[in-house]
């Protein structure tokens, strides 16, 4: 099977990236930093200044006490995706999630119903594509090098669920505006900035970048979250967009319609014997 229609397959299951289009509804993309900042407060970033060593400190705590803990969760959502040679607007998508364990996944067309079914493990990645009775079975070790990008279960599962990904303690550049906090972070191999809510520290975009600058192409991934609503106690964003840019770029779009959290679960998934393995 060509890398590309692996990609492909595995970019519209797990819903990496953000599609501009009528239907799922528009987020607006944002900048880095969030606003102009010539006229307003800034936190200037130096190692030697308590004052941001302190404001800092406040803003990671405020982030981690937004973190969203479930031991399962369930979502419904309209699905969206865009490549340089395909678009696909109307999917449905359901995602299972049992914290740590599994992430199940269904898409399904008008007309035709189911057309993938995928079960992501730590370990593994088993996916079927029942349009052309293709069965694909993975290490996700092998993740990255499919897709390439960086890619694990827990940062999937940390960005399905809303939580930040490859956020660390090495904060520096940051800004401070009446509405939004931007920061950057370092990262072994990977630069992030964020913007959060500078009332509540929720989350409001993220971007990924290629540390490494001998790169011919720096490959980034930005994440927008957004229409936040409470559910059990916790903030959920119910929307998702993503922009995935390497030559060229990818665009997925997820309006969550349905969630719920620490329901009883199932994650069925029967590989079919007359399906070509890939």
């Amino acid at each position: 099977m060509k890398r590309k229609t692996i990609v492909t397959l595995l970019i519209a299951t797990i819903g990496l990236g953000m599609v501009a289009c009528r239907h799922p509804k528009k987020l607006a993309r944002s900048s880095f930093p969030a606003a102009d900042t010539s006229k307003l407060p800034v936190v200037k970033d130096s190692s030697s200044n308590e004052e941001l060593a302190r404001f800092t400190a406040d803003m990671l705590k405020g982030i981690h006490a937004n973190h969203i803990d479930f031991a399962t969760f369930s979502g419904k959502m309209k699905l969206a995706f865009e490549t340089d040679k395909k678009s696909h607007n109307n999917l449905n998508a359901t995602f299972r999630i049992k914290k740590d364990s599994i992430i199940w996944v269904s898409i399904s067309a008008p007309l035709v119903d189911e057309v993938v079914r995928a079960v992501i493990t730590p370990d593994s990645l088993k996916m079927y594509n029942r349009l052309d009775k293709q069965l694909f079975l993975r290490r996700m070790a092998d993740a990255e090098e499919l897709l390439g990008i960086p890619f694990d279960f827990q940062t999937l599962q940390d960005m399905l669920i809303g939580n930040p990904v490859y956020l660390t303690d090495s904060v520096y550049q940051v800004v401070k505006t009446p509405s939004i906090i931007s920061f950057s972070c370092d990262h072994a191999k990977f630069v992030s900035l964020f913007n959060v809510f500078a009332d509540d520290y929720g989350l409001q975009q993220s971007k990924v970048m290629d540390k490494d600058s001998s790169n011919a192409i720096k490959r980034s991934c930005e994440l927008t979250y957004g229409d936040y609503t409470k559910v059990a106690g916790r903030k959920f964003p119910t929307t998702r967009r993503i922009y995935v840019e390497e030559k060229n770029v990818t665009k997925v779009a997820l309006d969550f319609t349905r969630y719920d959290f620490d329901i009883p679960l199932s994650f069925p998934f029967n590989m079919p014997s007359s399906y070509k393995r890939m």
